[in-house]
């Protein structure tokens, strides 16, 4: 299992609005309360991450703001200073997914399950393929649960991405009105509401990534 000896570098991209900085943050405090020692590179124009951190009143995830272009001086600047976990949020153009793939261990799509996201999310997949990169795809702010049943919506749109197989997460993010409560707060939802459904849901999308890479940060607990 990896742990201080070696930076592990999670890369999260999609369509604007897809809700992928929301997600990078929440994995971010997550990697933090799990013991890494956690830095933020804000690689989007709109540098919501940064904002985020200006807001956030600890400064135990310090967030980084640098153009796609200067990504390998700034990652190496991160391993210099002996960071365990980064999270890199992108900028929502695409032509800047093949080289972050190969920057980075994983590469997060993160999607809303509707059709303009579906196509936005297509075409970041067919890109990280070409490129033999590790992926995996994942459903933001989706409808709640029906009883035990995801939505229509949800459903069809994991039927529409079958054939990636297990690089498409099996669980979702929900729409909770705690995500953004916690972000404007510069706070991952973990720390605000640590016992409700959208902080489990962060969890399980934690322990997933640590699986994935290999990490102890709570890869072994239940999903």
């Amino acid at each position: 299992m990896k742990r201080a000896s070696l930076l592990a570098t999670v890369a999260f991209v999609g369509k604007g609005g897809s809700g992928k900085s929301t997600t990078a943050l929440n994995i971010a405090v997550l990697a933090r309360m799990a013991d890494f020692k956690v830095g933020v590179i804000d690689a989007d124009l709109q540098q919501s991450a940064f904002v985020w951190r200006c807001v956030r009143e600890s400064n135990d995830i310090p967030v980084c703001r640098c153009g796609p272009g200067s990504l390998d001086d700034t990652i190496e600047a991160a391993r210099r200073a002996g960071l365990q976990f980064l999270v890199i949020d992108m900028p929502p153009a695409l032509r800047h997914v093949p080289a972050v793939a190969h920057r980075v261990d994983l590469t997060v799509v993160a999607m809303r399950p509707t059709l303009f996201d579906l196509r936005v999310t297509r075409t970041a997949i067919q890109l990280l393929q070409s490129e033999g990169a590790r992926y995996a795809v994942i459903f933001n702010a989706a409808p709640p649960y029906r009883g035990t049943c995801a939505s229509p919506m949800v459903r069809d749109a994991r039927q529409a991405l079958a054939d990636i197989g297990s690089r498409l997460w099996p669980h979702q993010i929900t729409h909770r009105l705690s995500v953004p409560y916690s972000t404007v707060r510069g706070a991952g939802v973990a720390e605000v509401e640590p016992e409700g459904h959208a902080a489990a849901e962060y969890r399980a999308l934690w322990r997933a990534i640590c699986r994935d890479l290999r990490l102890d940060g709570g890869a072994n607990e239940e999903a």
